[in-house]
């Protein structure tokens, strides 16, 4: 397998379980395991789920922090034809269910401790089975995982073809409801490949820690380093002061990140020491999810070196469709006046790149606009929802939704988004699903939520609301209503309240101007 080579993902997967048999594929707290070892145990649990009556295309969910149970879980999910639905366990049971309803899951795995704090109401009664992962008591109703593994044979079985659904992305939708993205086995073979034609050093003797979730981002690095016949460490949350040790205890090569990690991580590297240009053997910083101030880049090159490596992509078209790489994290500034590491980098070798208008026509270098793209990355469309397909797939190309330019030098800037997404912290938040639970408060007249700049977050989520006349709702009280509704990192960093919220002509509120007092002075507005 090369790098330029395309390998459908469950094919990629069953090839390295022979290619690296015995070299160490996954280690965390608990187990490490060789290529061999994982193989057989993958095998065993795809034949487990195939015992339960699962077929191709079946959704399976799993939801729980990082760890060689989700790398077994996905691997399986993958090799077997079925379908991954990966959640985050901040989300709220009230998300959960509208995602599970949508997914219809086959299966659930879920970590034991999670589920057993926040119940199983979610999960939809024609499930043929729930599986608790990890250490902790399993919970009444389901079955421990080494277990339902025991249950499988260790058997080869037909591979999924390249254009078969290897996934379901769901992201916030603009309706305030979840939107489900399709992934084939050859969007994530072409990931695969765009981004290890982007890092060419990466093999088998590297080995990448997971901090960030592997549902998202990160799980981008951990199929690239196992095509490689690397080593994947899991951590089932994201520390600084372990992440900085392990960094420096020179184990890792590997380290990818959210750009909210790369400041807390910076802020414990300072109280650490002055900036060599080198952490440990640390020669990869892959970053993605939202971007990053430049003075931050500037920051983590001084500590990193040449290791810093932006990778831009969308759930609807896989990264990386930009990327900037680490000669690249430079101030040298365009006819615009922003600096190269303030933009997302080149567009990449397998996938083209349009900046377009409202009519979808294609715009000048130079000229603002809809950022589109076209190639094997693109994903078939959204999951049982026809109108969202038609509005952002069209004649092979994803019209991303980001607005940028492509500046004299071929780099893409992205400078704004056409709807109201919101990246805080490496995840996508729309404003409505928040503005849907903020409007039923007692006392709310009128709401609108946005991202207001944040050093930590990328961006805060903020409400700006208008109160009914002779009310006194205290800002803290609308926090603490959306932490009863919404997962954590969907709550209002930040509550104001005004006595009347801008209007447009047509009586519609007018979020451009509540952004422009939010984003006043700032050169970027992502």
């Amino acid at each position: 397998m090369t790098s330029t080579e395309l390998v459908p993902l469950g094919q990629m997967y069953a090839s390295t379980f022979e290619n690296f048999a015995d070299r160490p594929a996954v280690r965390d707290d608990r187990e490490e395991l060789t290529y061999a070892e994982l193989g057989g145990r993958v095998r065993r649990l795809a034949s487990a789920l195939r015992g339960l009556g699962l077929t191709k295309g079946d959704r399976v969910i799993i939801i729980s922090p990082n760890s060689v149970e989700w790398a077994q879980i996905e691997r399986a999910v993958a090799i077997g034809g079925f379908v991954r639905v990966a959640l985050l366990t901040r989300l709220h049971p009230a998300e959960l269910a509208q995602i599970a309803a949508d997914a219809d899951p086959a299966v659930v795995f879920a970590d034991a401790d999670w589920l057993k704090t926040k119940g199983r109401d979610w999960i939809p009664p024609q499930v043929r089975g729930v599986v608790a992962m990890g250490p902790a008591a399993v919970p009444d109703g389901a079955t421990r995982f080494d277990e339902f593994v025991a249950t499988g044979r260790d058997e080869e079985a037909q591979l999924p073809e390249g254009e078969d659904l290897a996934a379901v992305l769901y992201t916030s939708g603009s309706t305030g409801l979840p939107k489900g993205v399709k992934l084939t086995h050859n969007n994530a073979g072409a990931r695969i490949r765009g981004i290890r034609n982007e890092l060419p050093s990466l093999g088998a003797e590297d080995v990448a820690v997971h901090t960030a979730p592997i549902s998202h981002f990160s799980g981008g690095i951990n199929e690239v380093v196992a095509a490689a016949g690397g080593l994947n460490m899991y951590e089932a949350a994201f520390k600084a002061p372990k992440v900085a040790d392990l960094a420096e205890s020179g184990q890792i090569t590997v380290l990818p990140l959210v750009p909210t990690m790369i400041t807390m991580l910076l802020e414990e590297l300072e109280r650490r020491g002055a900036p060599t240009g080198q952490v440990g053997n640390v020669k990869i910083v892959p970053y993605a999810g939202s971007a990053i101030q430049p003075d931050r880049a500037e920051k983590a090159r001084a500590y990193f070196g040449d290791a810093m490596q932006q990778l831009y992509g969308a759930s609807e078209a896989q990264m990386p469709i930009a990327a900037l790489s680490p000669k690249d994290h430079v101030t040298v500034k365009n006819n615009r006046g922003l600096p190269r590491l303030a933009s997302a980098g080149k567009p990449t070798t397998f996938v083209e790149v349009a900046i377009v208008d409202e009519n979808h026509q294609p715009l000048p270098h130079g000229e603002t606009g809809e950022i589109a793209t076209r190639g094997a990355h693109v994903g078939p469309g959204y999951w049982r929802n026809d109108p969202a397909t038609a509005e952002a797939f069209r004649d092979g190309w994803c019209y991303t939704g980001d607005v940028g330019y492509i500046d004299e030098f071929g780099y893409l800037f992205i400078l704004d988004r056409r709807k109201d997404m919101i990246i805080t912290g490496g995840f996508n938040v729309y404003p409505r699903e928040i503005e849907n639970v903020v409007s039923r408060i007692p006392g709310v007249r009128e709401v609108a939520v946005l991202g207001a700049p944040d050093e930590k977050w990328g961006e805060a989520i903020t409400a700006v609301i208008s109160l009914v006349s002779g009310c006194d709702l205290a800002a803290d009280a609308v926090i603490d209503y959306c932490r009863e509704h919404l997962g954590g990192y969907k709550v209002p960093k930040r509550v104001i309240i005004i006595d009347e919220l801008p209007k447009g002509g047509t009586g519609k509120i007018n979020k451009v101007e509540l952004r422009d007092k939010l984003w006043a002075g700032r050169e970027r507005r992502v």
